[in-house]
């Protein structure tokens, strides 16, 4: 069979939780069925000049893959106003698995979409690219895609009290934590980091992108109320459906008090090796989000040995398990006391840590990819067309 996956958000210079999931994916799934063809396909107007392969490394026979050579200021309106080009003028497959919530436009009914979350729902005033021509289109392909893959069952049961949708064709498939490579970084690469941002103390540390359900300003007021000589590092940048938030972070950040905004660092988008390295020499990943699909820095932060805050609403207790200080987003003082106890609290610490690296180990890519494959394979032999 071949099976196809858009993986255009892997290509994103600046990949959010989606870029990354469709990047891990494409490089595992072809060992997870060595049996099947898969197929990286995205959009690549460059390579009209020059030819280039962008997923190589993974080293699977069975993996190949298919640029189109339009410019995705062109193709996505479009797709989204026309319905063309449609992917089957590009390649032939026998299933797709759209990886972004939306295919690409195709006539084909062996569709697989994943909903990575319900956020546009939960906080419709943070997402201004969603519009009403948007949600016409999603809600047409929760009605005609094979399948609808979600990362957790909080995920699953978003999806089904908003949005009209068949519960038979949801697939709870969690995502995957690259332990292995979280857990590589050493010391150079953790010395690396600390030496680009200047940081000389210990340091607790937010990755993700900036926007309004991540709950950034709740955590800097409540990391301002500790009384010691800890950085904050926020490691992540602007997204392009609101950009105002990271501005209205640095506001909240240069409203503090003088002693406490120098231990504030906004570090913008990361490289990968950096976030590694800051991973890796962190005395914790805080993570108090109002609302997440899945969570992946929770996971990391476990993976790299490190003691984890996060949420108690959403996916967050679902990922996070007991293995990390669960705080309600909402409560300033619980974040505060949890902050304290993360810092502090030595036997939870080494407790936390040791969980972490259980809790990580049950999620993995292989385990993701083969249960992805199982989907497409099953979808592929309905042959929806």
């Amino acid at each position: 069979m071949r099976l196809a996956i858009d993986v255009r958000a892997a290509l994103d210079p600046r990949r959010t939780g989606v870029g990354h999931y469709a990047q891990q994916l494409v490089r595992h799934i072809p060992h997870a069925d060595p049996d099947d063809e898969f197929v990286a396909w995205y959009l690549h107007a460059r390579g009209v000049f020059r030819s280039r392969r962008f997923f190589a490394d993974g080293g699977a026979p069975n993996l190949t893959e298919d640029a189109a050579r339009f410019p995705a200021r062109v193709f996505e309106p479009l797709s989204a106003r026309l319905g063309i080009p449609r992917l089957e003028w590009f390649l032939d497959f026998d299933a797709l698995l759209a990886t972004n919530f939306l295919p690409p436009a195709t006539r084909s009914r062996s569709v697989v979409m994943v909903v990575h979350d319900l956020a546009f729902r939960v906080f419709p005033d943070t997402a201004p690219q969603i519009d009403e021509r948007w949600l016409r289109r999603f809600r047409g392909w929760l009605s005609n895609a094979a399948r609808v893959i979600v990362p957790s069952h909080a995920a699953q049961d978003d999806l089904c009290a908003m949005e009209e949708v068949d519960p038979d064709k949801i697939v709870v498939i969690p995502h995957g934590v690259d332990a292995e490579g979280i857990r590589s970084a050493g010391a150079k690469r953790v010395e690396a980091a600390r030496k680009r941002l200047g940081l000389d103390r210990p340091y607790l540390l937010f990755v993700g992108g900036i926007e309004p359900r991540k709950n950034l300003p709740a955590l800097v007021h409540a990391f301002a109320r500790l009384d010691e000589e800890t950085t904050l590092v926020i490691a992540g940048g602007k997204v392009r459906w609101f950009p105002d938030a990271a501005d209205r972070l640095r506001e909240v950040v240069e409203a503090l008090p003088e002693p406490v905004r120098r231990r504030v660092i906004l570090a913008g988008y990361v490289s990968e090796g950096d976030k590694l390295g800051l991973l890796a020499g962190a005395r914790g990943v805080v993570y108090p989000s109002l609302y997440e699909g899945f969570g992946f820095p929770v996971l990391e932060g476990m993976a790299a040995r490190v003691p984890v805050l996060t949420s108690n609403v959403s996916s967050l207790p679902e990922v996070a398990g007991d293995a990390a200080i669960l705080v309600d987003p909402h409560d300033e003082g619980a974040i505060v006391r949890g902050l304290d106890e993360l810092l502090h609290d030595e036997d939870l610490r080494e407790r936390l840590i040791a969980a972490g690296l259980a809790r990580a180990a049950r999620f993995t890519w292989e385990d993701t990819s083969r249960r992805t494959a199982g989907v497409l394979r099953e979808v592929a032999s309905e042959g929806g067309g």
